[in-house]
């Protein structure tokens, strides 16, 4: 059960609904400049570093106000796109589980989402 921005559970390699929602946002919002996963690109750098030093207001700050990054490198503003703020809480919880390690790469399960075989896991 989530409590605090950045909290998350997973249990047999398996993501709370909210976690899992934080990579859907990441992927559809985030993985076109910050790379799969969050590991960073040639074009913008790995949240993966950046939410072990950044608090949750830190990084909602800059998600909300973008920020130059170096001269020519920008990121933008999403302080218009409610689907981003809305998910803000989940995609830092996504990115700190990954950063932690306690979330693979790919499109993590869900708990309780039954298996290829049919069944629930």
């Amino acid at each position: 059960m989530k409590g605090e921005p950045g909290d998350y559970t997973v249990v047999d390699g398996k993501v709370d609904q909210g976690t899992y929602d934080g990579y859907i946002a990441f992927t559809q919002s985030c993985l076109a400049c910050h790379g799969p996963d969050g590991v960073g690109s040639t074009f913008a750098p790995s949240l993966l570093r950046a939410v072990e030093r950044r608090t949750f207001a830190e990084f909602a700050q800059t998600i909300a106000a973008g920020r130059s990054i170096q001269p020519g490198r920008v990121m933008p503003s999403f302080a218009d796109n409610q689907y981003v703020l809305s998910n803000i809480e989940n995609i830092y919880s996504y990115l700190k589980g990954r950063s932690a390690g306690d979330i693979g790469r790919g499109r993590p399960r869900v708990i309780g989402e039954e298996s290829e075989e049919g069944g629930k896991q």
